[in-house]
C-alpha cells in the first residue's frame, strides 16, 4: 500500500517508495512534490519527539502527577496570559475541578532530578533549529580533518586546547541568571527575603522587594532569538547563593555530559554583573567549563609578580594593576573628583596582551576589545568566599575591554563593559563578546515566563508551592519549544509577517499549540467523578496563620502611631 499525500493546489500525490516501480506508468500519475513529503516527515518526527518527551515529563510526576500534567497544558493551550491560578482550572484541558489545581500544588511531588536531566538530555540540541543550523554552516569554516592532523605532533593537553578554542560553533552556551518572585503582601509566606527586582517603582537604585528569588539555567544557540532552553531551576537565597550557583552550574554540566552534550568542547557558562568573579572562579576550578562574568566598574586586577635574579627584599604578591575604569576615570582620580575620592592619581593600565577591532557591525558600528591575560583578581581571606582559608588560591585569568561605537537603538552608549573569563583555555575575544551579548536572550525568556505563562502571577503561600508552580511553568516552556516547528502562524490583521529566516516568537508559537495538544494526546489519565467534601465542621477554626518577619525587621524600632491633632490633619 503507498502512503499518499494531498498535492498543493488539488488533488493527491503517491509517495515514491518500495513497490512504486511495479506499478504501470499510467498507475503512478504525475511527479510527486518531494518538499511536501520532507515537510511531513519533518512534522512526523517532530510530533514523535513531543510525545516522547510529554511521556518523560508525566514520569518525572511523583504525586498529583494528572493534575500537575494537566496544568502544564492548560497554561500552554490558554488563548490569554495567565494572571490567575483559578482561572486556568476552567480551561478544557484541565478536566479537575479548581480543588484539584490547589491540592497538586499543595501535595505534589516532582523528581527534580530526573526533570531536570530530561531538559538536559532533550532541549540543548532544540535551541538551534534550521535556521540556526544555516547560519552555523556559513560561519563555520573550519576544517577539522586538517585540524586533527596539524595537531597530531602537539602533547594531548596542549591539542585538546587548541581543539576546545576552535569549538566554536559546536559549544554549548547557558545563561545563568536569578529573576525575583515578588510576594511584598504575603506576610504569613515564611522565607521571603529582599530580592532585586528591576520592575521595582522604589526610589534610589535598591530596587528591592519582599519574596523569592529563582536562578535559572538556559542554553542558548547561535542565533539571537526570544527563544532559550531551560536546564535548571533553583530557589537561592544571599546567604548561601555563591554555593548555590557553583553547585547549579556543577549539576548542569555533570547532566549534559550524561546526556552526550558537547563532548569535543568545554561548555561556556555567562553571568551578568552581581556574581563574585573569583568565588566562581575558584568553586568551578578543575572543572571543563569556562566561566565569563561582566564585572561592576572599578574591580582591579593584578597580573603576575615579576622577579628577576638578584632582586633584594619580600618578593612581590601582585604585579601590574588593571583598573576596570575609563580614561576620563583615570583623569578625575588625578584631581581627586572620581567616584572613590582618591587622592593620589592612579598609574595607567598597562597595554593589553590583544586587540581586536571590528568596524562596521550592523548593530554596533565599529568594536573594539582589548584583552590582558593572566591577570589575578585581589582575594580576601576574612571575609566572603574565601573566609577563614590559610592558603589563598591563585586565579589566573583574562580580562577583556569591550566598547562600541553606539547602541542598537542609535544612542551612545553610557558606559565600557568589562569581562572576565576564566576556564581549561583561551578563547577568542570575538566569541567572549558575542557569547555575553547573547545572555541577554534569558531576559526575554524571563519576560515570556512572567508576561503570558504566569510565573508570578500564583498567589501561593509557601515556598514549596512556587517551587512546584516554578518547575510547572518550566515544563510548560520546554514543550513549547519542542513544539516551535510544528505551530502555525496564526497571526492578528495588525501584526507584521514573520521573517521566513527567523522562528517564529513564543507568543505566536503558543497560539498555535491548542491545535497541536489535539494531535499529541496526553498521558494524564481520566479525571474521576467525585462530590465536594464536607468542608471544615461547623464551629471549628484553625486560628489565624503565622506571620513571617523580614530579614532585619525583628530588631527595628517601632514608630509609635501619635494621633493626628488639626494642625497636623493632611489636606
Amino acid at each position: 500500500m503507498l502512503s499518499t499525500l494531498p498535492r498543493p493546489g488539488s488533488g493527491l500525490q503517491t509517495f515514491p517508495g518500495a513497490g512504486h516501480e511495479l506499478l504501470p506508468s499510467h498507475a503512478v500519475g504525475p511527479d510527486p512534490d518531494l518538499a511536501v513529503f520532507a515537510g511531513a516527515v519533518a512534522r512526523f518526527r517532530a510530533l514523535e519527539r513531543l510525545r516522547e518527551f510529554r511521556q518523560k515529563l508525566y514520569e518525572c510526576l511523583d504525586a498529583r502527577a494528572d493534575a500537575l500534567f494537566e496544568l502544564a497544558d492548560a497554561v500552554l493551550c490558554a488563548d490569554h496570559a495567565v494572571t490567575s491560578l483559578v482561572q486556568l482550572s476552567a480551561e478544557p484541558e484541565f478536566t479537575r475541578g479548581h480543588g484539584a489545581l490547589y491540592d497538586a500544588l499543595a501535595e505534589g511531588r516532582i523528581d527534580d532530578e530526573r526533570l531536570f536531566s530530561l531538559l538536559a538530555a532533550e532541549l540543548p540540541q532544540a535551541v538551534d533549529g534550521p535556521e540556526a543550523a544555516a547560519r552555523i554552516a556559513g560561519h563555520d569554516v573550519i576544517d577539522h580533518v586538517m585540524l586533527d592532523t596539524a595537531l597530531s605532533g602537539l602533547p594531548a593537553q596542549e591539542a585538546a586546547q587548541v581543539r576546545d578554542a576552535c569549538a566554536r560553533w559546536s559549544r554549548l552556551r547557558f545563561a545563568v541568571d536569578a529573576t525575583a518572585y515578588p510576594r511584598p503582601d504575603a506576610w504569613c509566606s515564611p522565607g521571603r527575603e529582599h530580592v532585586h527586582n528591576g520592575a521595582c517603582h522604589c526610589k534610589g537604585s535598591s530596587k528591592t522587594t519582599p519574596g523569592w528569588e529563582y536562578q535559572f539555567t538556559a542554553a542558548i544557540g547561535h542565533l539571537r532569538t526570544a527563544w532559550a532552553a531551560l536546564a535548571d531551576i533553583t530557589r537561592t537565597v544571599p546567604a548561601t547563593r555563591t554555593a548555590q550557583t557553583i553547585a547549579q552550574v556543577k549539576n548542569v554540566l555533570r547532566r549534559v555530559r550524561a546526556a552526550g552534550h558537547g563532548a569535543g568542547a568545554a561548555p561556556l557558562f555567562i553571568f551578568d554583573a552581581g556574581y563574585s568573579a573569583a568565588a566562581l572562579t575558584d568553586g568551578l576550578l578543575g572543572c571543563p567549563a569556562h566561566v565569563l562574568v561582566r564585572l561592576p566598574a572599578g574591580s582591579v586586577f593584578y597580573s603576575a609578580p615579576v622577579t628577576w635574579e638578584g632582586f633584594i627584599g619580600r618578593p612581590r604578591r601582585r604585579g601590574a594593576a588593571v583598573h576596570c575604569l575609563e580614561p576620563a576615570d583615570f583623569a578625575a582620580a588625578a584631581d581627586g573628583t572620581g567616584p572613590r575620592g582618591r587622592e593620589k592619581p592612579l598609574p595607567p593600565n598597562p597595554e593589553p596582551d590583544e586587540e581586536l577591532t571590528l568596524p562596521g557591525t550592523p548593530l554596533y558600528g565599529t568594536v573594539t576589545a582589548e584583552a590582558w591575560h593572566d591577570v589575578r583578581p585581589l582575594v580576601h581571606g576574612d571575609r566572603g568566599w574565601f573566609a577563614g582559608r590559610k592558603e589563598l588560591p591563585d586565579l589566573p585569568g583574562t580580562l577583556v575591554h569591550v566598547t562600541v561605537e553606539r547602541l542598537p537603538d542609535g544612542r551612545d552608549p553610557h558606559r565600557a563593559m568589562w569581562l572576565w573569563h576564566a576556564g581549561p583555555g583561551p578563547l577568542s575575544l570575538d566569541e567572549l563578546w558575542r557569547a555575553y551579548l547573547a545572555r541577554f536572550d534569558i531576559e526575554h525568556v524571563f519576560k515570556f515566563l512572567k508576561g503570558a505563562l504566569g510565573l508570578t502571577a500564583a498567589k501561593i503561600r509557601t515556598p514549596e508551592q512556587a517551587d512546584r508552580w516554578a518547575r510547572v511553568v518550566t515544563a510548560a516552556w520546554s514543550q513549547l519549544l519542542l513544539a516551535r516547528d510544528l505551530a502555525t502562524d496564526l497571526r492578528r490583521p495588525w501584526e507584521k509577517r514573520p521573517d521566513p529566516d527567523r522562528p517564529l516568537p513564543p507568543g505566536r508559537a503558543r497560539r498555535g499549540f491548542r491545535n497541536i495538544h489535539a494531535d499529541l494526546g496526553t498521558p494524564a489519565r481520566v479525571a474521576k467523578p467525585s462530590r465536594p467534601g464536607p468542608g471544615r465542621p461547623k464551629g471549628s477554626s484553625k486560628g489565624p496563620a503565622p506571620r513571617y518577619l523580614l530579614p532585619g525587621e525583628a530588631d527595628m524600632p517601632r514608630t509609635e502611631s501619635k494621633p493626628l491633632t488639626r494642625g497636623k490633619v493632611k489636606t
